[in-house]
């Protein structure tokens, strides 16, 4: 069978069904469905041997369905002779006429026109409908109560027909509109037909239905009527030799009770598994039979005779992803979170992680109960709804339940009029507009319980950031300004931590279809409620129906916070929290900003809020926001013997500006180049500003070569480049205010300070909580300084990033460990000399088992150290003692980052207990044998989607380079080695996992053995797109892009990729069939969560070995990755220590020799970067724009120029000079190009700039807040000269293009 059907929500069947989907789709692309040619190719060559018509597309095309005989394979539907008899609507009802089946009146012919159209409906009377004569699925149908909606319907159901079905003809049949639909499901041999008793399907939307059931309520009623249309469905059958499964659908009329044939179907139908649950038949089963072999006569009266009475009663619900306030508009998007309890029959193609396609129908599923009466079945029905999940886009869920509720319903008046008519309001809010980039964030409730948590005012302390646990390059996401967001939560009553919106320079705006309480903090962002001003900081009463409108940021601060009391319960958690985190599309709505058409839930119980209406926080416990801040930090991890004296006296003197390049996942600043103390960065790179991998602290500033970057909550979890202050946590609220083109210096602050300011602020939330529980008396709350406009005046100047160490000893084969603080709540505990070791990456294993409580005696492990070593200073405290207040720990190559709550556990005590586990715990690790996973992966080393994405950056990014356009080359080149060595390193050397995280579990690995390994510059500047799976070399390691993302990395190969976000794959989320392929660090991860899900595959300390495939067959594997169904070829070993050092002994001299010709290769290849780089940059500054030019046509009549409204990057130009008709940017298909416009009225975009990770349209006649201006009354403008090209960076009021008014 090519396209297997799945009754159940089985993970095993769902994933092979989307292997079979997944296949079709990549073979000829989304039209495969409609292309019979195509289908018959893929079955064919997949030795399929039969096909079974689903339920709709092919499934009822009879030339289909002679193909598929033609191709020796069996249909397993009824003949194609019959298909066409019934295909066409208008002959189908003289089928049914001769039959003796009763039809509803109307024209037997084809409609010629509309004008014959209104003289047969002044005929018929109305109200009428007209019909496609080819239609289905309730399309091509439109009822018309009048000549005029007659004139007007054939016009859209000729062209719904051509369009949808490839046949325009058109008949009109009387149309009742308080009727039933009921059908009669039959089954035939070519001889004999027999029937399983009737379904209603009355209730419907735009003609589709969404409820049915099984046996009709109005049927039952009526003793004899059930045989009466039974027998009338059987007798049309048979007429034509009817064989295999079909129905034959009739309109009930409400009023005179009248049965007229409606239309057969000629295949299975969707609602078929209410009958086989009512009657005790497998359909599908009988369907193969007979296509295996006719079923005889006397076996189908059999089984009518066994099957011929309901048992008990039936009712399915069909869940879609559609918008029912929204007419009913499908809603593609990512299923965040779907869970089925027990207790129906659930027929389903989706589960967690599902996306929703907008190609095909919206059905989510189709749930099916079934018990003794259909009282009891409606009742189980509802609840079973109401107690599933299915969150992601807006579905009908809440419909099916409000109507299973009626009473109406409940009494069997189920009319295909009823859902038209249903008063169905959610309690949710309708996004109208999502703004420039709004986003759920919250903080985590996630509660270890080994881990105390305060209480406040019955609320939980919650976790900031939102997943400060999980690591393993999920971000830590959460609010950017964690204050605002709190308070507002306070203003409404809600936990402290609960989801709320974070609006980023401009808002949404949003329609709510519910009452609720809200509270808007943060920037002051000019806001309306239905027209009126809404006051910030005070909670607000919205009504039913009511317009909330956030408009632009009007002063200082960049972020707002809208709360809803309630939250939105609708938005699925991940790793414990509801935040988002937008960079790697993971939690919050669909792991994305909102659009338009998003439905967010709220909750209906608005009213049980314990704070007073129109609660005010007041002016003077407001945070104040400014253009130029003063922000504490912390000195470290890297400062001294990094930075000279003289660049970090700079640093903290100097007023920096936030770049346009500032986001949650980054900000930059804009300000002096170090001098560096450092002339490169060892084994790190070659850029002063390079170490080794280390794990990264959120609000640590990070040098990125010469440019600083500071990492909010969003940023990775380590990388390569020093950092050489950090955020503590009270400023944090800071970072997230800051703005393209503010100010802002650093003051150095010492613990104390950074923890006094800490508790500052959560004393300050704590009261604000409270007084708005207590009659809003804020007299005893104080804002903290750190919050205020008041500027810091000190800076501590006796601060040092190292806070203790110990010295290298060949005792115990002891290196060197030195201990550096990083902000308020880290310790980074760094080994050696800042080379890549294994010894100290084993070492670095042992002590994070040892700290985190799972201690691990290795095979081959030395004694522990004696007294007369190094001892801390106060060696009582024990790993019990602190292993609790420990959040996480990310170990890389040489180094541990340990983050904690400082407040529960003092820095000291923690350093104190290291420095004694490495001591007196961890002893001589040089011999061990380390339990590890070894995975066996493929490796391609050419892919047409890395060729791509290398044929785009050249195009779009940089023309040329000495790694373009072959990377491979490059690497090779770079380090002395020839592309055929360095594939060989790939396929027969073994590689070693040293740091798990950055970004969806980005994995850094490097060889084993010190002979084959190699340096590489990443790209300058980075790909704005690389393949999922793509083996890439940068610095002294190779990565594995686990998903598609941005990369600087070199491209060398492909491979399976290693991420999945919901963990539903094999070798991800812990299970049955993955034993053996989870390592220690993934199980203690997972079980310090609330969630049993593990999205990436590594753990350090894992080993990798490649094979060689050829594209083809990468292909085929990625086709079962994508489906769930690719299992990694892994094994547990264990990796020898005492053999790899035994082997660095003995290749020592000959790795000298590799290292002096790499060191000479590589000075090679930086030479040829550094012309290439001042080739590319002369070609840059030729192609901008002469000022003297631009000035002299300025002067003109009628031309004016157009300024950019912020400090940005130029993304888009979506215009280009009407005086020619050549192509003047190279970085731009020529197609493009010339698709862009040439003249413009108001309201045109003219550039797309991206600022804060967020684009900016600039339109002609728009000013900068969005509003209409003056020139929006000019003529239309040409465009006379573009000043700009995309990748450019502009400041804000600088020309971007010059346009001349025409007459």
């Amino acid at each position: 069978m090519v396209i297997p059907r799945f009754a159940s929500s089985a993970p095993q069947n769902l994933l092979a069904l989307e292997l079979y989907q997944y296949i079709l789709q990549q073979t000829l692309g989304p039209s495969i469905y409609t292309d019979p040619h195509a289908i018959i190719d893929v079955a064919t060559s997949r030795e399929a041997d039969a096909v079974i018509p689903g339920y709709g597309f092919l499934s009822e095309n009879a030339e289909f369905a002679r193909a598929v005989s033609s191709a020796g394979m069996r249909w397993c539907g009824p003949p194609p002779s019959v298909i066409e008899s019934f295909g066409i609507k208008h002959v189908a009802r003289s089928l049914a006429e001769k039959a003796n089946v009763p039809t509803v009146p109307g024209t037997k012919d084809l409609v010629a026109d509309s004008s014959m159209a209104v003289k047969e409906a002044d005929k018929l009377g109305y109200p009428v409908i007209l019909k496609s004569t080819a239609g289905g699925g309730g399309l091509g149908l439109v009822a018309c109560n009048n000549a005029d909606e007659v004139r007007k319907g054939f016009e859209t159901a000729t062209s719904r027909g051509k369009t949808l079905f490839k046949h325009s003809g058109v008949f009109i049949e009387k149309y009742y509109p308080r009727s039933r639909h009921v059908e009669i499901q039959i089954f035939g041999n070519g001889n004999k037909v027999i029937a399983f008793g009737e379904r209603e399907c009355s209730l419907q939307r735009r003609h589709q239905k969404i409820i049915e059931e099984c046996p009709s309520p109005f049927v039952a009623r009526y003793e004899g009527l059930r045989e009466a249309i039974a027998a009338g469905a059987i007798s049309l059958a048979e007429s034509v030799q009817y064989a295999s499964a079909g129905t034959v659908e009739f309109i009930v009329d409400n009023e005179s009770g009248g049965v007229f044939f409606l239309e057969m179907n000629t295949r299975l139908q969707v609602e078929h598994g209410i009958t086989e649950l009512c009657y005790g038949v497998d359909l599908v089963n009988l369907m193969l039979q007979q296509a295996d072999e006719p079923l005889a006569n006397d076996f189908l009266q059999s089984v009518q005779a066994a099957h011929s009475t309901p048992v008990g009663h039936a009712i399915e619900a069909r869940l879609y992803a559609e918008n029912p306030v929204r007419n009913y508009t499908p809603s593609p998007g990512l299923l965040t979170n779907v869970n089925w309890p027990d207790g129906a029959r659930v027929d389903t193609w989706v589960s967690t992680g599902t996306r929703i396609s907008s190609l095909y129908d919206p059905l989510i599923a189709k749930v099916m109960c079934h018990r003794e009466s259909r009282e009891a079945a409606l009742g189980n029905l509802q609840e079973y709804l109401a107690g599933s999940t299915i969150d992601g886009p807006p579905n009908n869920k809440d419909l099916l339940v409000a109507i299973l509720q009626d009473d109406e319903i409940r009494k069997g008046n189920t009319l295909t009029s009823f859902v038209e008519s249903f008063n169905f309001v959610p309690c949710a809010i309708d996004v109208i507009s999502g703004g420039s980039h709004t986003l759920i964030q919250g903080e985590s409730l996630f509660l270890d319980p080994q881990y105390p948590r305060d209480v406040c005012v019955d609320r939980q302390h919650p976790d900031l950031p939102a997943r400060p646990h999980v690591g393993r390059g999920i971000p830590q996401s959460g609010p950017m300004d964690p204050v605002a967001l709190q308070i507002a939560n306070a203003l409404v009553g809600n936990p402290l931590g609960t989801e709320a919106l974070e609006c980023t320079l401009t808002g949404p705006d949003l329609r709510f279809l519910g009452s609720a309480i809200i509270a808007l903090t943060g920037a002051h962002m000019k806001t309306t409620l239905d027209g009126r001003d809404l006051p910030l900081w005070q909670q607000v009463r919205v009504k039913q129906g009511q317009r909330l409108k956030i408009g632009k940021v009007t002063s200082e601060g960049c972020r707002s916070y809208l709360a809803v009391f309630g939250g939105f319960p609708n938005v699925a958690k991940y790793f414990g929290s509801k935040s988002t985190s937008p960079l790697v599309a993971l939690g919050g709505y669909q792991g994305r900003a909102l659009a338009a058409g998003d439905m967010l839930s709220i909750t209906k119980d608005s009213q049980s809020t314990k704070v007073e209406e129109s609660t005010t926080i007041p002016q003077r416990l407001r945070p104040q926001y400014t253009n130029g801040w003063d922000i504490l930090a912390m000195p470290g991890p890297h400062d001294v013997g990094y930075l000279t004296d003289e660049d970090i006296q700079i640093f903290y003197n100097t007023v920096w500006k936030v770049s346009h390049n500032a986001a949650r996942s980054g900000i930059r600043l804009v300000g002096p180049v170090p001098n560096w103390a450092r002339s490169d960065g060892g084994e790190g790179g070659a850029h002063p500003s390079n170490v080794i991998e280390y794990g990264y602290s959120v609000g640590s500033l990070n040098w990125t070569g010469d440019d600083p970057c500071w990492f909010p909550v969003d940023g990775p979890n380590f990388g390569g480049f020093i950092s050489s202050t950090t955020v503590p946590k009270a400023d944090w609220t800071k970072l997230g205010q800051l703005k393209a083109g503010d100010t802002l210096r650093c003051h150095r602050c010492t613990l104390d300070e950074a923890l006094e300011a800490r508790t500052m602020i959560d004393n300050y939330v704590d009261g604000i909580a409270e007084a708005v529980l207590d009659s809003s008396d804020f007299s005893s709350v104080q804002l903290p300084s750190t919050l205020s406009a008041v500027k810091i005046t000190h800076s501590a100047q006796d601060t040092s990033s190292v806070l203790a160490s110990i010295p290298e000893s060949q005792k115990h084969s002891q290196p060197l460990v030195v201990y550096r603080q990083c902000g308020d709540g880290n310790l980074l505990i760094d080994y050696g000399h800042g080379s890549f070791d294994l010894n100290y990456r084993i070492r670095v294993s042992a002590l994070e088992n040892a700290l985190l409580g799972r201690q691990t005696a290795y095979a081959g492990q030395g004694p522990g150290k004696t007294s007369d070593e190094p001892s801390p200073t106060n060696a009582s405290t024990t790993v019990d003692e602190i292993t609790p207040y420990i959040i996480i720990t990310v170990g890389a190559c040489n180094s541990l980052l340990v983050s904690f709550d400082p407040l529960k556990l003092p820095r000291q005590r923690l350093l104190d207990c290291v420095m004694k586990l490495e001591s007196t715990a961890l002893g001589d690790l040089s011999t061990v044998e380390m339990p590890t996973r070894l995975f066996h992966l493929p490796i391609a080393f050419e892919s047409k989607e890395q060729a791509e994405a290398t044929r785009r950056y050249m195009q779009t990014q940089r023309p040329h380079a000495p790694y373009l356009p072959d990377n491979l080359g490059f690497v090779a080149r770079n380090n002395a080695f020839s592309p055929e060595h360095l594939k060989e390193i790939f396929t027969k050397d073994l590689f070693m996992a040293v740091v798990v995280g950055f970004y969806s579990g980005n994995t850094v690995s490097l060889p084993v053995d010190p002979r084959q390994r190699m340096s590489s510059p990443k790209t300058n500047p980075s790909r704005v797109y690389t393949p999922a799976g793509t083996v890439g070399w940068g610095g002294g390691c190779f990565s594995i892009y686990p998903v598609d993302s941005p990369g600087g990395y070199q491209m060398l190969g492909r491979t399976v990729p290693t991420f999945d976000a919901f963990g539903r794959k094999p070798g991800f989320s812990p299970g049955p069939e993955d034993e053996g392929q989870q390592g220690c660090a993934g199980k203690n991860m997972a079980a310090r969560t609330d969630e049993a899900i593990r999205p990436w595959l590594f753990d350090p300390i894992d080993t990798i070995r490649f094979y060689e495939v050829t594209p083809e067959d990468l292909d085929i594997d990625l086709e079962k990755f994508n489906a769930g169904l690719y299992k990694y070829e892994v094994e547990t070993t264990t990796f020898s220590m005492k053999e790899h050092n035994e082997l660095l002994q003995s290749t020592a001299a000959e790795v000298v020799e590799i290292r002096r010709k790499q060191r000479d290769a590589q000075a090679e290849m930086i030479r040829a970067e550094e012309e290439s780089l001042h080739k590319w940059r002369e070609q840059k500054d030729k192609e901008k724009p002469n000022l003297d030019e631009v000035a002299k046509v300025l002067a003109e009549n009628g031309v004016v120029s157009v300024e950019a409204p912020v400090d940005a990057n130029v993304w888009q130009v979506r215009v280009r000079e009407a005086k020619s008709d050549t192509v003047h940017d190279s970085d731009e298909d020529e197609e493009d190009e010339m698709l862009k416009k040439t003249e413009v009225r108001a309201g045109d975009d003219l550039v797309v700039l991206e600022a804060m990770k967020l684009e900016v349209e600039v339109k002609y006649g728009v000013d900068a807040q969005g509003e209409s201006s003056d020139s929006s009354k000019a003529p239309p403008a040409k465009i006379e000269k573009v000043l700009v090209k995309s990748g450019e960076t502009v400041k804000a009021g600088q020309r971007l293009c010059l346009l001349r008014m025409v007459d």
